[in-house]
């Protein structure tokens, strides 16, 4: 029974090495996301052999070591990787001011913005409307939107009377709506023809403008058998863009990648954007109706031009994806505070690797990055 609970270690051992690999496969890149739940089974095992240990079938001290010696290895090495996302580790986007994040009045410097997958079969229209306007965002990056979704959100009109619409029924249709003026916008498609993004510019009450940009590549997974080629090539994309932008931005969507993968900390070095859910936690979004199998795939990154009012999961809208709220406020620069992730020496031979694997699958359509 012991060396079931050691072949059941290692071969959590063996799945957590793949995730090393930049190998775009599923098979290869899945492994990144369950971090927490390989923690917590391998905790789990590690107390099922002690009790096994003590009152049915003593292990041998060889067996005991090897046992705990790879489960220790392993709880540490994720637990580091999901360290930064959980409520003790140091914020990377500072707090606004106390008298500000906690002031009724709403002052005219500040962005407050959902992201939300509606997952396209989801028919529970008037409970997303309910939770939306709840929350009373200015902004609502809406993913998965059918012409079904795009006629049910013809009742939010009167509160946000500024729309960018890409209806799609292939689960990448996109929506924007906003009750702040959209000064210009533009619906781009960087790697794939039928996978939209929205890139807008979103004018404040203060007449300050906001970039706000809307994302959801593919997926990598089992089921249609995609690789993780394109959803890198399109984040890898969008920072190469943003590494030299100088005004302020908001990149939000459902990236169908967790926070601490090799891809999204990629893009966050490059881009010099900053993570809101370092230091306040991992917010898992997906999936929503299994509490034992979340990850937290709905992101929402901003430049240094802003420090963080709010920020939390909403409720339930009957999607697969719990929306994610921000509550942004334009604040000073103070570079002392910002706490980007440092480039690393080979990020940009990285990323242009990700950039010419997609280049060269004939099914994937690559548009270069905006200088």
């Amino acid at each position: 029974m012991h060396t079931i609970f050691l072949v059941l270690i290692v071969a959590l051992f063996a799945g957590s090495l793949l995730s090393l690999s930049s190998n775009p496969h599923w098979l290869v890149r899945g492994w990144d996301f369950p971090r927490v739940q390989i923690v917590a089974i391998v905790l789990a095992i590690v107390m099922i052999h002690f009790a096994v240990h003590s009152w049915i079938a003593p292990a041998t001290l060889l067996m005991r070591c090897l046992i705990v010696g790879v489960a220790a290895t392993l709880v540490v090495w994720h637990a580091c990787r999901i360290f930064p996302y959980t409520p003790i580790a140091a914020n990377q986007a500072q707090n606004a001011a106390v008298k500000v994040r906690h002031s009724a009045i709403v002052n005219d410097r500040h962005l407050r913005l959902i992201v939300s997958n509606v997952q396209m079969e989801n028919r529970s229209y008037d409970c997303w409307r309910e939770v939306i306007c709840s929350a009373n965002p200015d902004v609502i990056i809406a993913v998965e939107t059918d012409q079904h979704w795009l006629n049910e959100m013809e009742a939010l009109s009167d509160r946000f009377p500024y729309k960018i619409v890409q209806a799609q029924d292939n689960y990448y249709g996109m929506v924007l709506l906003s009750r702040l003026a959209i000064e210009t916008h533009e619906i781009r498609f960087l790697v794939e023809n039928d996978v939209p993004s929205i890139d807008a510019m979103v004018e404040l009450a203060s007449g300050g403008k906001v970039r706000v940009i809307g994302v959801h590549p593919r997926p990598p997974e089992p089921v249609r058998d995609n690789d993780a080629t394109a959803r890198d090539a399109e984040l890898v994309l969008w920072a190469k863009e943003l590494e030299n932008y100088q005004g302020p931005v908001v990149i939000g969507g459902d990236l169908n990648d967790v926070a601490w993968s090799q891809t999204t900390r990629l893009f966050l070095r490059i881009s010099g954007l900053l993570d809101p859910r370092r230091g306040r936690g991992l917010f898992s979004t997906f999936h929503a109706n299994h509490w034992w199998m979340r990850f937290p795939l709905d992101h929402i990154f901003h430049s240094t031009h802003f420090r963080i009012r709010e920020i939390k999961r909403l409720p339930n809208v009957g999607s697969d994806h719990f929306p994610m709220l921000i509550d942004l406020q334009q604040a000073p620069q103070d570079p002392k505070e910002n706490k980007v992730l440092a480039e690393k020496e080979n990020d940009q031979q990285e990323a242009s690797e990700r950039i010419e694997r997609a280049s060269a699958n004939n099914d994937l359509a690559v548009v270069p990055a905006k200088s």
